[in-house]
This record gives structure tokens, C-alpha cells and sequence, in this order.
């Protein structure tokens, strides 16, 4: 047996991902429940991050579908140019831990995290497709 350890994925964040922890955070700042935004990142930190770097494609492929709109086009086009130089082809998946979805790309052993939800929010579009909160 050897003691060599296991290949581990390399975990890159996309703009669009930060954006959506900046999103993320400022809702439960709202609501004044900080520990929640809190807990979410500690779960990513010991679940999802560590589940990712191990076994890359543990996510389920997630539909390729034609995108709909302005907003989900230049998200599209912004993914793929960050894997351009990529030698093998993306995997679009989604990943769900705790009470959130993540959205990756797979490239080879590089997982490019692409956005990040609450599984209650209905879409990865929602604003577009139901408007601003109410």
C-alpha cells in the first residue's frame, strides 16, 4: 500500500460566484441573521470545498439547456472564456449542501465555481424571471 496521497481537484471561483456570496451575505445582513451567512460558509468550507477537491464530479450534470435570456448568454460566454485555454471539455454541474446549490464548472481536475443558490430560490435567473423582491 502506498502512502501517496489522493489527487486533489484545483477549486477556482468565478466573478459571477463572488457576486452571489456578496448577494447571499447581504440578504441575511438584512434580515439581521449574520450567523446564518455565517453558517453557510463554514458548511462550504468543511463540506462542499473538501467533497469537491476529493471527487470533482460528485455533482449531477446539470441540463444544458439553450440559455433564455441577455443576462444567462453573457454569463454563459463569461464561463466559457474562463475555460478557453482548457484542453478537455466542461462539465456544467450543480451540487447541493446544507440548504444551497452549487453551480460548477468541470474541467479536467479544475472545478470553477460558476454561482451559488438557496434551494428555495426557484431558478439560477430568479430577478429576471420574477422581478426584484418585494
Amino acid at each position: 500500500m502506498t502512502s501517496e496521497a489522493p489527487k486533489r481537484a484545483v477549486i477556482r471561483i468565478s466573478r459571477q460566484f463572488e457576486a452571489r456570496i456578496a448577494d447571499i451575505e447581504r440578504y441575511w445582513q438584512r434580515l439581521d441573521q449574520p450567523r446564518s451567512f455565517e453558517r453557510m460558509v463554514e458548511a462550504f468550507e468543511t463540506k462542499a470545498e473538501p467533497l469537491l477537491e476529493r471527487f470533482p464530479a460528485i455533482g449531477r450534470l446539470f441540463l444544458n439547456t439553450v440559455p433564455d435570456t441577455y443576462v444567462a448568454l453573457l454569463d454563459c460566454e463569461e464561463l466559457i472564456q474562463e475555460t478557453e485555454g482548457a484542453k478537455e471539455r466542461a462539465e456544467l454541474r450543480e451540487f447541493v449542501f446544507d440548504d444551497y446549490v452549487l453551480l460548477y464548472l468541470l474541467v479536467g481536475d479544475t472545478v470553477l465555481l460558476a454561482s451559488i443558490r438557496h434551494c428555495k430560490e426557484l431558478s439560477f435567473d430568479f430577478d429576471q424571471i420574477w422581478g426584484p423582491e418585494r
